[in-house]
């Protein structure tokens, strides 16, 4: 007797969420979906990159097709990380996990990201352009195509070469915090991956530290925070670093890998103002086993990383409804090919 099929995971880029929302083929896409034995999974970041369209009319078929489509609706990024993150101390450093978790706060959190920030979205979503993440996210999203566009200029000053991400190593340099380089043995090099999540952490949790000071946002430590002792975690730098520069695995946290290998990829291509969600959009992809994309570029990108990610993820596949005769003939034929 055979064993029983699982259903194919399938999650849909930003642009092919547009084209059924044009087309308000939401239903029909899911009547497809479930014909195949399928199901269709969305992260809020999705939903919210969707809300910033400047044309409400164009907006709100968007997200009416993202509604009718969606079978399950996924934890936010910035709490998938965390867990990952979690679990590393936890498996690590046992002493620096905290004795009574804040599990409220947890709850409150997820639960805003999968059900009150979805039926907002569709209440409400003229109004949604302005709310606090909103913000962020647009402002966030300039400063990290900056920073692309200065990295890029470095890795073809360089003449670095991309191809391999495992040869991309980091090493201190004079301009290297004398902080930052507590616990890296001499004459190591690291892989780049560990150093900047490394930075990106401490980053976060000083935030967490100054926040009612700076009112800025604590997303990052809130998450990991709510279950890990922060100050016990901070104490030593030197025992942090050595943490993510040496301890970790890149196994038990794919997202962080992901997060940095499609940033560190979209360099070596034309960057564009849709970068960063592509980044947003990849720290997702162990959560699907397919991801639909009319865009080329960013199944080049998918497709390198996916060769080297030290875990399995999402398999990028090319949706081009101008060669059929419509949006949901283009994904039909692509999901043919599985």
């Amino acid at each position: 007797m055979g064993g029983k099929i699982l259903a194919v995971k399938v999650m849909l880029d930003n642009n092919i969420w547009s084209y059924l929302g044009d087309e308000q083929a939401g239903a029909r896409f899911k009547a497809l979906i479930h014909s195949l034995g399928h199901r269709v999974v969305t992260a809020p970041g999705v939903l919210l990159e969707v809300l910033q369209h400047p044309r409400p009319d164009k907006r709100e078929e968007i997200v009416r097709a993202i509604m009718a489509g969606t079978d399950e609706r996924l934890r936010s990024e910035a709490d998938l990380e965390a867990a990952e993150v979690i679990a590393e101390v936890r498996r690590l450093h046992p002493e620096w996990i905290r004795r009574v978790p804040d599990t409220g706060r947890e709850a409150t959190w997820r639960t805003y990201w999968t059900k009150t920030f979805w039926r907002q979205a569709v209440e409400s979503h003229d109004r949604f352009r302005e709310i606090a993440p909103a913000r962020r996210a647009a402002r966030a999203t300039q400063f990290m195509v900056d920073v692309q566009k200065e990295q890029q200029k470095v890795w073809r000053e360089g003449k670095f070469d991309l191809s391999d991400l495992s040869r991309i190593t980091t090493f201190p340099s004079e301009e290297t915090p004398e902080e930052s380089q507590l616990g890296w043995e001499p004459g190591d090099k690291i892989a780049s991956w560990r150093w900047l999540t490394q930075e990106v952490y401490w980053h976060y949790f000083t935030v967490g530290r100054r926040s009612a000071l700076t009112h800025e946002d604590t997303t990052g430590a809130d998450w990991v925070g709510a279950r890990v002792d922060l100050r016990a975690m901070c104490a030593s730098r030197e025992r942090f670093n050595r943490f993510w520069l040496y301890e970790v695995e890149a196994e038990n946290m794919p997202r962080s890998w992901l997060r940095w290998a499609a940033d560190t990829v979209q360099t070596d291509m034309k960057i564009t103002g849709g970068n960063p969600r592509d980044v947003q959009h990849a720290t997702h992809l162990p959560d699907c086993d397919v991801f639909l994309t009319a865009d080329k570029n960013y199944l080049r990108v998918l497709d390198r990383i996916s060769e080297q990610a030290p875990a399995s993820m999402g398999r990028g596949l090319r949706v081009a409804p101008a060669a059929h005769d419509g949006t949901i003939e283009a994904i039909e034929a692509t999901l043919h090919t599985l």
